[in-house]
C-alpha cells in the first residue's frame, strides 16, 4: 500500500512537471509580435573589399540612424552587423540607403528558407531539438 503511494504521487508530479516544461517550450518558441521594443540583427555584405577607413565611415553611418542600436563592421570578411528596432526602422531599405549614401554595392544577407526552417542552432540530430519539435507540432 506504501508503495503504491509513493509510485501515484511520482507518477503526479512527474504529469505535472511534464506539462510545466510543454508549456514553457510553447510559451518561449511561440512567434513574438513585433512591439517597440522588440530589437532585431541584420547582416548587410559588401560586395567590393572594404578599407578601415570605410569600415569606420560605415559603422559611423549605421550609429547615425534613428532605430540602430549596436553596430560590427568586419572588413576582412566585408560584413556589417546590426541590432536595430524594426519598429522604427527597416533593414533592407536601411541597407538600399547605405548603398545609395556610401556609393558602396551593399546587399543585405537574408538566410535562404531552408536556413529559417533550421533556426534553432542546437544541432539537428539532437534530443533537445526533437523534443521541442515535438512539443511544437503538439500546439
Amino acid at each position: 500500500m506504501k508503495t503504491t503511494k509513493i509510485l501515484r504521487i511520482g507518477a503526479i508530479t512527474l504529469s505535472v512537471l511534464v506539462v510545466v516544461l510543454f508549456v514553457h517550450i510553447y510559451w518561449v518558441t511561440r512567434p513574438q509580435k513585433i512591439d517597440v521594443n522588440s530589437i532585431a540583427m541584420a547582416r548587410i555584405d559588401f560586395k567590393t573589399p572594404l578599407t578601415d577607413q570605410q569600415g569606420a565611415a560605415i559603422t559611423e553611418w549605421l550609429y547615425a540612424q534613428k532605430g540602430v542600436s549596436h553596430v560590427l563592421c568586419n572588413t576582412k570578411t566585408r560584413i556589417a552587423v546590426f541590432t536595430f528596432y524594426p519598429a522604427q526602422i527597416n533593414a533592407t531599405q536601411l541597407t538600399a540607403q547605405l548603398s545609395k549614401s556610401m556609393a558602396l554595392p551593399a546587399s543585405r544577407y537574408l538566410p535562404s528558407s531552408e536556413e529559417m526552417a533550421s533556426g534553432c542552432p542546437v544541432l539537428p540530430n539532437s534530443t533537445e531539438k526533437k523534443l521541442v519539435q515535438m512539443v511544437q507540432s503538439v500546439f
